[in-house]
């Protein structure tokens, strides 16, 4: 909008743009992890890494939505259980008195869906998240190795 201030070049603002990216680094993994959310810090991990979005500053982030994940998992089985053992929902508590509400385990579900949305929207869990988060492009390789990549050096001199 208001041009190139800096009057610098494409390649250098590139440049200067790229040396700000912090490195992808799987962060040191917490202890106190339940096994379930270990499971999905295993699962996701190396895709974030291989798209440059997860640092060894992440760790907190990265638990929490590990975390909520296990604890979402851990509801869902306790609700699939009750509606196989009611003959009402697991979804649904009903009181001697007849009145129902939604069951605690529906309520802990919710809260575990919510936050492990809104940990993982920083780490591009959502189809809206990721439109607007970019892939480290890593540097492309010589397609043969020993090939032909320094021939005009040896032809040419600058």
């Amino acid at each position: 909008m208001t041009g190139n201030a800096s009057k610098m070049n494409a390649a250098a603002l590139a440049n200067e743009t790229a040396a700000l990216q912090l490195q992808a680094v799987e962060p040191e993994r917490p202890d106190w992890l339940t096994p379930r959310a270990v499971a999905e810090w295993k699962r996701v991990v190396p895709d974030l890494l291989t798209l440059g979005w997860v640092h060894r500053l992440d760790r907190m982030a990265l638990a929490s939505y590990c975390e909520a994940v296990a604890d979402w998992e851990m509801f869902r089985e306790r609700i699939a259980a009750e509606n196989a053992r009611l003959a009402d929902s697991g979804d649904v508590q009903t009181f001697a008195t007849g009145a129902k509400q939604i069951s605690i385990w529906r309520q802990l579900a919710n809260d575990a869906e919510k936050r492990a949305n809104a940990a993982g929207a920083g780490f591009g869990f959502t189809p809206l998240a990721r439109r607007n988060m970019k892939a480290a492009v890593a540097p492309q390789q010589e397609l043969f190795q020993n090939a032909h990549s320094d021939a005009a050096s040896r032809y040419f001199n600058h």
